[in-house]
């Protein structure tokens, strides 16, 4: 909130009356390298990767992990084929270009709508992540978390423009780097030890076998092809041509500077991607032959991650709020790069042709209240996700499924010189009601909502008696009544015989979520 109340207070001091909006957008196109990497960076690791990714790998392996990879290939790509042609027209909003390469503003609105629709359900998923977990091991309801951090990030966004949002940003990044690595190494040693880890996540089949699956079909949860090709296209659609991400690239001073921006992220988010990786991997040594919610100690698997840090780091006072200042960083930090992107956009795309003759003091203003509207709409949302099957599904169905369509769109246009507008409505319409019916068809039919590789519970294993013992919420669960709780709901143990689906289920439902991006860029 300080460093937005800062930011408000030099941009009204420094900047002459017709420069407030560039200001507010884009800093001036001068913002600094180390904050905007930093920043590129935490944009889009957030809640769903420090909560969802780990609660990922311990049902299911470390085979999603290989996707972070192909993450590195997609900044490539991108600074290869997007960025030079974005940077050299310099739009404040991306879609622009999609008026002016297809000559119909009508298409440059559609997509500047996808983007809204698709940025307010990122930012609603990641605020509900942290909450959910942290309404798992506290007394607290769900609501005042979703608000405080809604409440916070729209504020200092709302007051501070992009430079609030960049430096903020810079320091949500060093909190999550030393929160993730103090968890990290405590959690090694008290699992075990490294070797000890890697021994029971490679006995539970989430090291090796996860990975070795190599059957190319689409109507599986995934494979090494999926995570491999599925991980680039996904990628490519947030930190290529996503309005967050070159927003921050036409930002910078200079084309190179913004390679540069890029050159640095991909080591950082390689970084990132291995420490929420280790984490799920802890996780299945330090609760091996224990599962929490198969004790009922919590109700799913999003809140695993936050219990587990509970546990580990309780030795010092206050050390638990080290992990929680990581994952409301994460949280935060998306939050407000959406809100300032969003705002971007209906600005350029939707009121500036009828507005632009209105005072800078007033467009400013005006920008402000929009971020504030973004910011109330998306915390709104954020208590729908709660009926989406976690975290780490609501995400890849719903962004995928969005980002797909409209990233072809741009990919046509790039590579294809024969594209005309009628081409690109028709295969917009087309890739757009497919991955509607995907993403609607898994969300209701859940497919792998089953599928759970072997969680060994053993009623006998003292872990059991302390985490029953020491939890203020199930202190009156013994070993009997785990046995019968199992007993009940034998589906939390394991079922990996799912990895193609619930069979009953439609080939619509179990095409692989991680796919939805591959299969609207193809489509469109």
């Amino acid at each position: 909130m300080l460093v937005g109340v800062y930011h408000a207070i030099a941009a009204k001091l420094r900047t002459v009356s017709h420069s407030q909006t560039a200001e507010f957008l884009t800093g001036g196109r001068k913002l600094p390298i180390i904050p905007v990497c930093l920043s590129l960076l935490t944009t889009f690791i957030s809640g769903i990767a420090l909560l969802g990714l780990p609660a990922e790998i311990y049902q299911r392996g470390i085979g999603m992990g290989i996707g972070f990879f192909g993450g590195g290939v997609s900044f490539l790509i991108s600074g290869a084929f997007f960025v030079p042609v974005f940077y050299k027209l310099q739009f404040i909003s991306v879609y622009e270009y999609l008026e002016i390469r297809y000559d119909s503003v009508i298409l440059r609105r559609i997509g500047s709508a996808l983007f809204l629709v698709s940025t307010l359900f990122y930012m609603a998923v990641v605020m509900y992540a942290p909450s959910v977990a942290l309404v798992g091991v506290t007394d607290v309801p769900l609501w005042p978390f979703i608000l405080a951090v809604g409440a916070v990030s729209t504020v200092y966004t709302a007051i501070g423009g992009i430079k609030a949002v960049i430096w903020t940003d810079t320091l949500q990044a060093g909190f999550m780097y030393v929160g993730l690595g103090t968890l990290i190494i405590k959690g090694t040693m008290d699992a075990g030890g490294f070797w000890k880890v890697i021994e029971v996540a490679e006995k539970t089949g989430r090291l090796t076998e996860s990975i070795n699956k190599w059957d190319p079909s689409p109507f599986q949860y995934n494979s090494f092809w999926i995570t491999t090709f599925g991980g680039i296209l996904h990628w490519t659609c947030f930190y290529g041509l996503n309005q967050m991400a070159l927003q921050r690239y036409c930002s910078m001073p200079s084309l190179r500077h913004a390679r540069i921006v890029m050159g640095l992220t991909v080591p950082a988010f390689w970084i990132i991607g291995i420490m929420c990786c280790s984490i799920g991997i802890i996780m299945i040594g330090y609760f091996h032959g224990c599962d929490p919610v198969g004790t009922g100690e919590i109700e799913n698997m999003d809140q695993m991650s936050i219990l587990m840090a509970g546990r580990i780091l309780a030795i010092v006072p206050g050390l638990p709020g080290l992990f929680l200042s990581s994952l409301f960083s994460s949280t935060l930090s998306t939050t407000s790069s959406g809100s300032n992107s969003m705002t971007a956009v209906i600005w350029e795309d939707f009121l500036k042709h009828k507005y632009n003759g209105m005072d800078e003091s007033k467009k400013a203003r005006l920008m402000k209240i929009i971020t504030f509207i973004i910011g109330i709409a998306s915390t709104l949302l954020a208590f729908a996700c709660d009926y989406m099957g976690g975290i780490f599904n609501a995400a890849t169905t719903t962004l995928g499924a969005a980002a797909g369509p409209l990233v072809g769109l741009f990919f046509l246009g790039i590579f294809s010189q024969k594209a005309n507008k009628n081409g690109a409505f028709a295969g917009l319409t087309v890739s757009s009601i497919l991955m509607l019916i995907l993403s609607v068809s898994n969300n209701i039919e859940k497919p792998y909502s089953r599928y759970v590789l072997p969680l060994n519970q053993n009623a006998s294993n003292p872990m059991c008696r302390i985490f029953n013992s020491t939890s203020s919420r199930h202190s009156e669960v013994h070993i009997s009544s785990l046995k019968h709780h199992l007993d009940l709901h034998p589906h939390l143990l394991h079922r990996p015989d799912w990895h193609y689906g619930d069979p009953s289920t439609s080939l619509f439902a179990r095409t692989s979520p991680f796919v939805y991006a591959a299969i609207g860029k193809w489509i469109s």
